[in-house]
């Protein structure tokens, strides 16, 4: 069985609401496919980069030969409350001791077929079914409501990254960044392409980053960030980032000043921040980690949720 290309959600600032809809907490990791053939279990990332060795720690080696199936999800590091941690993930990734979950949303294949045209709420009972069968400790089934706003707030009270809408009557779409799946953040937090950096004239290790978004088709400058480093990311990123600048800035010229060594928009960071301001540029922002699930035509600017939990859900414009 090969790898299926994953569907994508599309930012929203507001939960949409109706009977057609379903919702579902959004998790702080990395998108996996876990694909279950012959017995044997392997883990794809969201751009289909065989990641069994890297994160697959907590995952039996083989199960029950006669159950073939594609599970959508999200591998997960768990805090000491039992939150997503994308932190502790980064972490995970050199630290094979750290334990990890994944959390199983979607079937993509069950009994070596493709089911990607049934519709959700079809391909989630199966899903129910194909979890427990599947005897795996680690491997957690997503719940599901139909009252996008209680849940909202349940995961704002216990600060969860955000929630997903899903039409309920949708098939998946394989590669496609789908207005039938949505997903609405909290805190105002996405990925940025690394797009150049600055060294200490002292030490030599980091001393910030300058991050983008890729905007049509063109590189839009989004700020600095420069706290959320420990001591030993400035020394490491500074080597990592050293091996990785070219000699030139890039053909999409930035407004950038100053002591400025340019990245190919390739390097994907996580931000945490406050506010964009007028012009677009993060303010107060801190660094979480580097991404490697994620390409760089997939970082646009992001739509978040209001700070007003009355306004979570909203009808859906006519």
């Amino acid at each position: 069985m090969r790898f299926i290309p994953c569907q994508l959600a599309s930012p929203a600032g507001v939960l949409p609401v109706g009977d057609d809809w379903i919702f579902e907490p959004k998790f702080d990791g990395y998108r996996c496919q876990l694909v279950v053939w012959d017995g044997k279990l392997r883990l794809f990332t969201r751009n289909g980069l065989d990641w069994t060795e890297r994160l697959g720690r907590s995952l039996p080696e083989s199960v029950c030969e006669t159950l073939d199936c594609a599970v959508d999800g999200e591998i997960c590091a768990l805090d000491k409350d039992g939150r997503p941690d994308f932190g502790l993930l980064c972490k995970a990734l050199s630290d094979k001791n750290m334990p990890l979950a994944y959390f199983a949303f979607d079937l993509l294949a069950c009994s070596g077929e493709r089911i990607t045209s049934l519709p959700l709420h079809a391909r989630k009972k199966q899903l129910a079914e194909v979890i427990p069968s599947l005897g795996i400790e680690s491997v957690k089934l997503v719940a599901h409501t139909s009252d996008g706003n209680a849940l909202a707030k349940i995961l704002l009270s216990k600060r969860w990254e955000g929630v997903m809408a899903k039409e309920r009557n949708s098939p998946y779409e394989p590669g496609a960044r789908s207005p039938a799946w949505r997903k609405l953040k909290f805190t105002r937090r996405q990925e940025f392409i690394v797009a150049a950096w600055r060294a200490d004239k002292k030490t030599g290790a980091l001393k910030s980053i300058m991050v983008a978004t890729m905007d049509n088709g063109a590189l839009t400058l989004r700020g600095s960030v420069g706290t959320g480093f420990s001591v030993r990311q400035r020394r490491e990123l500074a080597d990592f980032f050293s091996e990785h600048s070219p000699l030139g800035a890039p053909s999409t010229q930035l407004p950038v000043k100053g002591d400025i060594r340019f990245l190919p928009p390739t390097l994907i960071a996580e931000v945490e921040f406050l506010e964009f301001s007028s012009s677009g540029r993060v303010r107060g922002a801190s660094f979480i980690g580097l991404r490697e699930d994620k390409a760089a035509e997939d970082v646009q600017h992001e739509t978040f949720f209001s700070d007003t939990t009355e306004k979570i859900a909203q009808p859906l414009a006519a």
